[in-house]
């Protein structure tokens, strides 16, 4: 490559004269291992280069298969994670591309932010939150989980064994802060850039344990994903439930309708056009009072309508019994997986299609120090935690076959 050629690529590939003063730019990415020698030739930038990382990397390819809110349903047009991930990463960039934030930081949050949900959705992760309580894991959160694997669970070379793919602090901020759940009117950072890497550990320690801090992101564009993880699947769910005959359009509230629409379209477009209004000139991304109240309404709805009662689509007669035969799937999985740690069954899937991936040969890095920690247990949940449900139900059918 030519000299001249390299700054040519370079300025092309550059964002930073395309932001605004809310933005982080590229220069401003930190990554806990310096790469310069590696990155001397590398025409991406920082944040660009975070979203190769994650696409390529293992727990995204795992997306594909990963339930969104309705599992266990035989019907490919309703959403699924992977889709749930770019409908994020969509709606986050146009909120970004008007208010001058960095698109490329936007995405690798948006791309990685569900990383860390296992099978069955919510519910898979309230029954691993249970598991972990028992083992005295302390909690599960799939934001954590998240950051886990891309952290230290994920390879970056093929021949060694994994250490993480060494994303900025940025990156893994916005994915550990995504908190979609959360009704916010609006939001911003406390400081932008403001938290160090201690800060971001500590964080990431209390989701796993007792979750006290409340965690902001500490940049913008960590704030315009997670805003935008309401929008996309608060009107998405409405369509899937309406597909499938879980409920009628009719049945949405008439001053949500009145308000925001009675379709995906008409309350996507609501929703960002309210939030860009609101967001242009202010210090905060948020909606109007109006709005607000409409989407809280609309969203308790999806629970009382939808999330709650999602399970009544398996035959059983109540979701209670069908949430308990899940969860005595995954304490299935869970002790199973545990004894042949214990027992060293090299040959077990744990072995076979988890740990072989991401320890050395001789399972130094990772089985046996966590071994001799006394900490297995914590294998197990990173095993199940990173199934797809079709793989989930591959295992659990294989592991009650031989009982």
């Amino acid at each position: 490559m030519k000299p001249d050629d390299l700054k040519i690529y370079l300025l092309h590939m550059r964002k930073d004269a395309d932001i605004g003063n809310r933005a982080i730019s590229d220069s401003e990415a930190v990554r806990y291992c310096d790469e310069d020698a590696e990155s001397e030739f590398d025409i991406r930038p920082s944040f660009f280069r975070d979203v190769d990382r994650i696409v390529h990397s293992l727990c995204y390819s795992r997306y594909i298969d990963r339930s969104q809110v309705f599992f266990g349903i035989n019907n490919a047009n309703i959403t699924h994670r992977s889709l749930h991930v770019i409908l994020v990463s969509r709606i986050s960039r146009q909120i970004g591309r008007i208010l001058k934030l960095n698109n490329d930081l936007i995405e690798a949050i948006s791309l990685g932010h569900d990383l860390g949900h296992p099978p069955a959705g919510h519910l898979g992760e309230e029954i691993l939150d249970y598991i972990s309580k028992q083992y005295d894991l302390g909690a599960f959160s799939h934001n954590s989980q998240g950051v886990r694997w891309l952290t230290y669970l994920e390879k970056r070379f093929p021949d060694e064994p994994a250490k993480g793919l060494n994303l900025t602090l940025q990156v893994l901020d916005g994915i550990l802060c995504h908190d979609g759940e959360v009704y916010e009117q609006k939001l911003k950072p406390k400081e932008i850039n403001g938290k160090s890497w201690q800060d971001h550990f500590k964080e990431y320690d209390d989701a796993f344990n007792e979750n006290k801090i409340k965690r902001i992101p500490m940049s913008y564009e960590g704030v315009a994903v997670r805003l935008a993880d309401t929008i996309s699947y608060i009107g998405r769910d409405i369509e899937d439930a309406i597909l499938l005959k879980f409920i009628k359009r009719s049945d949405i509230p008439p001053y949500c309708k009145e308000i925001l629409g009675d379709t995906n379209r008409k309350i996507m477009k609501t929703l960002i056009m309210d939030l860009l209004d609101n967001s242009l000139n202010s210090e905060y991304i948020g909606y109007s009072v109006e709005i607000f109240a409409a989407l809280k309404e609309l969203k308790q709805f999806n629970y009382d309508k939808i999330y709650s009662r999602r399970n009544l689509f398996k035959n059983t007669s109540n979701k209670e019994s069908y949430e308990s035969e899940l969860k005595k799937q995954f304490c299935l999985i869970f002790d199973k997986s545990l004894n042949d740690l214990e027992k060293e069954n090299y040959k077990a899937p744990i072995f076979k299609e988890h740990i072989e991936y991401i320890d050395d040969k001789n399972y130094s890095t990772y089985y046996k120090p966590l071994k001799e920690e006394g900490k297995l247990p914590l294998i197990a949940r990173d095993y199940i935690a990173g199934m797809s449900d079709k793989y989930f139900n591959e295992i659990f059918n294989s592991f009650r076959n031989k009982i």
